[in-house]
C-alpha cells in the first residue's frame, strides 16, 4: 500500500528470490501486490495468463514483460536462488538461463509478436540479470541486450546488481533505424544494503537513479523515444 500511495502503478515480481518461500510465497506475493490495485509482470497466478502487460499512457500503448535469470537443469526443472522450483510453480515465473539463451530468445520473439498484435506502440523488457555488486556490465548482459535490440525491443531495464551500471543506446544489427535504450542496472532504490553493514568496500549499493522516458507519437502513428532523464538517488536511513 505504501508503494501504491507513493505513485507506482506496476511492479516487477520476477527475481531470483520470488521462490524463496515456495509456491505459497510466490502466489501470496501476487495476491498481496494486486489487492492494492497494482499491476504486475514477471509472475502469474496460472500458466494460462498472459506473460506480458499492455499499459496505455497518454494514448500510447506500452507492452511490457519481465524475466529473471534462473538455472535450467538437465531434467528440465528450474532453479531459483538455489531452490528447485516445483513444476507447477516454475511455469508461473518468466525465467531465462544465461547459459542456454536460445529458448529465451524464442520466447521473447513470441511475446513481442503478441504485444504488437495487441496494439503495443513500444515494447519494454525488464531483466533481472548481471553480476551482483559489479558496476561493470558483463559480456552476457551486452550480448543479450544486443540480441533483444535485434529482435525489436525498444527499452531494456535491468536490476539485480544493486549498483548503478551504464545506460546505453544500441543500434539493431538487422535494422540501422531501430535503436534500443538499455538501462543495465538502475542501482538501489530501497534496501538494507548499507556500506557499513556489508562486505562491500564502498557505498555503491546505496546509489541508484530514477529515470523518465519521454515518448513521442508521430503523424504516421510511429512512437519513438524523444528524451531520457535520470535523477540520481541515495538510500539513507532515518531514525
Amino acid at each position: 500500500s505504501g508503494v501504491k500511495n507513493a505513485g507506482f502503478d506496476l511492479l516487477v515480481t520476477a527475481t531470483e528470490h520470488c521462490y524463496d518461500f515456495g509456491t505459497d510465497g510466490l502466489r501470496r506475493t501476487l495476491f498481496t501486490v494486486q489487492k492494492t490495485g497494482l499491476s504486475t509482470i514477471g509472475t502469474v497466478e496460472n500458466a494460462e495468463e498472459s506473460r506480458h502487460s499492455i499499459q496505455t499512457v497518454n494514448g500510447i500503448r506500452i507492452g511490457m514483460a519481465s524475466y529473471t535469470y534462473s538455472d535450467l537443469r538437465e531434467d528440465g526443472s528450474v532453479g531459483l536462488n538455489g531452490l528447485n522450483a516445483e513444476a507447477d510453480a516454475a511455469v508461473l515465473v518468466n525465467t531465462f538461463d544465461p547459459k542456454r539463451l536460445s529458448r529465451f530468445y524464442t520466447e521473447i520473439e513470441g511475446e513481442l509478436a503478441a504485444m504488437r498484435s495487441s496494439g503495443a506502440d513500444i515494447t519494454v523488457v525488464y531483466l533481472h540479470w548481471g553480476d551482483e555488486f559489479s558496476a561493470a556490465v558483463s559480456d552476457t548482459q551486452r550480448s543479450m541486450a544486443q540480441k533483444l535490440c535485434d529482435l525489436g525491443v525498444d527499452v531494456i531495464v535491468g536490476s539485480h546488481p544493486h549498483v548503478v551500471q551504464p545506460v546505453d543506446l544500441l543500434t539493431s544489427s538487422n535494422n540501422p533505424d531501430h535503436k534500443t535504450l538499455v538501462v543495465y542496472s538502475a542501482g538501489t532504490l530501497l534496501s538494507n544494503l548499507r556500506a557499513e553493514s556489508s562486505d562491500l568496500p564502498s557505498g555503491h549499493t546505496e546509489d541508484g537513479f530514477l529515470f523518465r522516458i519521454t515518448l513521442a507519437k508521430y503523424n504516421d502513428a510511429s512512437v519513438r523515444i524523444a528524451a531520457v532523464n535520470l535523477l540520481p538517488t541515495w538510500v539513507v536511513v532515518h531514525g
